[in-house]
């Protein structure tokens, strides 16, 4: 899936969206609660993650990950009258609570992120939603946002969604974000690739950076 467009490293920015233990390690929680297929595909997309990243980083781009940290006694999600798409489920987890390993980046993210990179600490969906992104992502020059990672159907594109309208221009590498389903991870780029941005692969993302 090639790009139709020459990407400038200067305008560029990669975003890797929740490459945690809670969502992609089989002892976190996810992976505790749902069992091992839950985290099958995240787990399957490290190594081209990886492989952005250190693209990235030969051509100086900037990299931020993101981390999502829950309070247990967050008042405003209790709040909430509606139950959450987990109660619906039956599913109470203790999900990437601050402080604990359930919450850190996965060992191959800590092993290949640089002193450079960016962590960005999120309590919602989205990478934008309160937190100091859209700033940094302004003052580093970023125009065009690639985003990788996990959930393609919930943070990721809630997150694109947020770029979106904010007039960045998106894209990502199919085989670098994941979902626990597939169906809803194909209607998610479905969906990108119709409104939001433009979806690729990982030789395509090259080719057009290289270039």
């Amino acid at each position: 899936m090639p790009l139709s467009a020459k990407l400038d490293p200067r305008d560029v920015g990669l975003l890797v969206v929740d490459m945690q233990n809670g969502f992609c390690h089989p002892e976190g929680s996810r992976g505790k609660a749902f069992g091992a297929d839950a985290v099958r595909r995240p787990r399957e997309i490290i190594p081209n993650v990886i492989s952005t990243i250190d693209l990235a980083h030969r051509l100086d781009i900037p990299v931020w990950f993101t981390q999502q940290v829950h309070y247990g006694n967050d008042v405003t999600r209790a709040r909430r009258r509606i139950p959450s798409h987990l109660e619906r489920r039956g599913v109470k987890l203790e999900l990437c609570r601050r402080g604990t390993w359930d919450a850190e980046l996965l060992d191959e993210m800590k092993a290949v992120r640089e002193d450079r990179d960016e962590v960005v600490v999120k309590h919602r969906s989205s990478a934008f939603f309160q937190t100091t992104l859209e700033c940094e992502l302004r003052m580093r020059a970023v125009q065009v946002l690639v985003v990788t990672g996990t959930t393609t159907s919930f943070c990721v594109d809630s997150t694109i969604r947020d770029a979106y309208a904010r007039d960045f221009d998106v894209v990502v590498p199919a085989e670098c974000v994941a979902d626990s389903d597939d169906a809803a991870h194909a209607a998610t780029l479905a969906s990108i690739e119709r409104f939001h941005g433009v979806v690729t692969d990982l030789a395509g993302l090259t080719e057009a950076l290289d270039s």
